[in-house]
C-alpha cells in the first residue's frame, strides 16, 4: 500500500524499485504469486521514473513467476521486454539472465531445439564477459534439454563442463546438477544410483527452503519408484509433490504429476485409475497450451489401451498423436507414436506397416543419437522377425538391441562423471531411512529444474 501511494504521488525512489525487485526474487522460492505482485508494482514505479535497469530486472522477475505458473506466453512476452531493454543499455550479466529465461519457457513448452539456441546464445554471452558462476548453471539447463531430446551424450558432456567450473571455483555443486544427473542415472536404468542424486538434490533444496524445486525432486523420486515397480512409494511421492505444486499454482508440473500418476497406476493395471489420470493430464495440458505434452500424452494413451487389447482405440490414439507432433515438429514424439504403431501392427503380424513406422522412428533417432529409443526399435525388429521365423534377422537386431543398451551404460563412464561427483556428494546407502525421515517432517511440516 505504501508503495502505490508514493506512485500515485511520484514519490518512488531509484532504490526502491530495486528494493521491489529484491523482494520478488526473494518470494518466487516461497510465494510465486506475491512475487509476481511485486513485479507488477516495480514495473509500474521504473516506467514512471523512466529507470531502465530496474525495468529490464521487474519484467524478467514478472516473466519467471509467469513460467513458474505455467502461464509461458505472457512469459516469452515480459522477456522480451527484458531482453530489448538490457541490449539497449548493453547490460550483458542480464542479458545472459534473460536468454536463459527464454529457454527456459521452450523447455517447458518441450521444444528443445530452441530451447537449446538459447541456451547458446546465453553462453556465448557469458563467456564474453567471463562469468564461469552462470554459465555452469546455464551449462546445466542445455544438458536437460539435450537429455530430453534423447542425446544422453551430449546432456553428460554439459554436465561435466558444469562440474568441472563447480570445480575449478571450488563452489557447491547447484542442487539442479544433481537432480538431472539423477534423471541421466533413471534413463540408464541404474535406479538407485537415480535415488541417491535425487535425495542429495532433496536435501539442498529443503535446506534453502526453495519449495518449488523441493517438490521436482519429490516427482522425480516419484518416477524413479515408478521404474523400481514400488508403486505405493511412487504414489507417495507424487502425492506429495502434487500438493506443493497445487499450493504454488505451478501448472504444469502438476498436470506432469498426473501423468506419472497415469504411468503408475497403469503399471499395477489398474486401468480406470490410469484413464482417469491420463486425461486429466491431457485436459491440463490442453490449457496451458502444451501442445508436446498433449502428443506425449496420446501417446500414453495409446500404450495403455494396447495393454488392454482394446486395438482400435489404441490405434486412434497413436495416430492423433503422430499427426500433432509432425503438425509441430516434435521429433521426440514423432519417435514415441511411430514405435507405437510399429508394435501395434507387429502384433497383427503386418510386416509392411509395421515396417514403414519403424523405419521412420530409427531415422529420427539415430539423428539424436536416441540410443534409448533406437534400442527399443531394434527390440521390436527382433520380435518381428522371431514371430515371423526369421531367425537370423532376429538375433541380428537383437544384437544391435543390446548393443545400444550397452552404448547406455558406457555413456556415464566414459564422461567421468560419478568419479568428479564424489568429490562433492557423501554417497549414503542409507537412502530408504533418509526418505522416511524426510516424509515425517514433511508431515509434521505440511500436512524436475532449471535454474532461473
Amino acid at each position: 500500500m505504501e508503495i502505490i501511494n508514493k506512485l500515485t504521488n511520484n514519490r518512488i525512489s531509484l532504490e526502491e524499485v530495486d528494493l521491489l525487485n529484491k523482494q520478488a526474487d526473494d518470494a518466487r522460492k516461497s510465494d510465486n504469486s506475491l512475487s509476481l505482485a511485486l513485479s507488477k508494482e516495480a514495473i509500474s514505479a521504473a516506467q514512471l521514473l523512466g529507470y531502465t535497469k530496474g525495468l529490464a530486472k521487474a519484467y524478467l522477475n514478472a516473466g519467471i513467476s509467469c513460467r513458474l505458473s505455467s502461464n509461458f506466453e505472457a512469459a516469452i512476452e515480459y522477456y522480451e521486454e527484458a531482453l530489448k531493454l538490457n541490449r539497449s543499455i548493453e547490460d550483458k550479466q542480464n542479458e545472459s539472465r534473460t536468454l536463459n529465461a527464454i529457454a527456459n519457457v521452450y523447455y517447458n513448452l518441450s521444444n528443445y531445439k530452441k530451447a537449446i539456441e538459447f541456451y547458446d546464445e546465453s553462453i556465448f554471452v557469458l563467456q564474453i564477459i567471463g562469468d564461469l558462476k552462470f554459465e555452469a548453471a546455464v551449462l546445466t539447463n542445455r544438458g536437460l534439454s539435450y537429455q530430453q531430446f534423447g542425446d544422453l551424450r551430449a546432456a553428460l558432456n554439459n554436465y561435466l563442463e558444469s562440474l568441472s567450473i563447480y570445480r575449478s571455483l571450488s563452489l557447491p555443486v547447484h542442487y539442479a546438477l544433481y537432480n538431472n544427473l539423477g534423471i541421466v542415472y533413471l534413463e540408464t536404468g541404474s535406479y538407485n544410483e537415480s535415488l541417491k542424486y535425487f535425495v542429495e538434490a532433496l536435501k539442498k533444496t529443503h535446506a534453502e527452503k526453495n519449495i518449488i524445486d523441493e517438490s521436482y525432486t519429490l516427482a522425480n523420486l516419484g518416477r524413479t519408484y515408478i521404474y523400481m515397480e514400488d508403486y505405493a512409494n511412487a504414489i507417495t511421492y507424487l502425492t506429495e509433490a502434487l500438493i506443493i505444486m497445487k499450493k504454488f499454482g505451478d501448472k504444469q508440473a502438476e498436470t506432469q504429476v498426473f501423468s506419472n500418476l497415469g504411468k503408475a497406476y497403469m503399471k499395477m493395471r489398474c486401468y480406470p485409475e490410469a484413464v482417469k489420470y491420463f486425461n486429466r493430464a491431457l485436459k491440463y495440458y490442453k490449457e496451458i497450451s502444451d501442445t508436446s505434452s498433449v502428443s506425449h500424452t496420446l501417446c500414453e494413451l495409446g500404450e495403455l489401451y494396447f495393454e488392454i487389447n482394446d486395438f482400435k482405440t489404441s490405434k486412434e490414439y497413436f495416430i492423433d498423436g503422430l499427426g500433432l507432433s509432425r503438425q509441430i515438429d516434435d521429433i521426440v514424439n514423432e519417435v514415441r507414436t511411430n514405435t507405437g504403431l510399429a508394435k501395434l501392427y507387429v502384433k497383427f503380424q503386418d510386416g509392411e506397416k509395421a515396417s514403414g513406422y519403424l523405419v521412420k522412428a530409427e531415422e529420427l533417432a539415430k539423428s539424436r543419437n536416441a540410443y534409448k529409443e533406437l534400442s527399443k526399435i531394434s527390440k521390436i525388429y527382433s520380435d518381428y522377425y522371431s514371430s515371423s521365423g526369421k531367425r537370423n534377422e532376429a538375433r541380428e537386431s537383437l544384437e544391435k538391441h543390446y548393443e545400444y543398451l550397452k552404448k547406455i551404460i558406457n555413456l556415464e563412464e566414459e564422461n567421468k562423471i560419478n568419479a568428479i561427483m564424489l568429490g562433492h556428494l557423501s554417497i549414503n546407502d542409507n537412502t530408504k531411512d533418509l526418505m522416511t525421515n524426510y516424509l515425517n517432517e514433511k508431515k509434521f511440516e505440511l500436512t524436475g529444474s532449471n535454474v532461473h
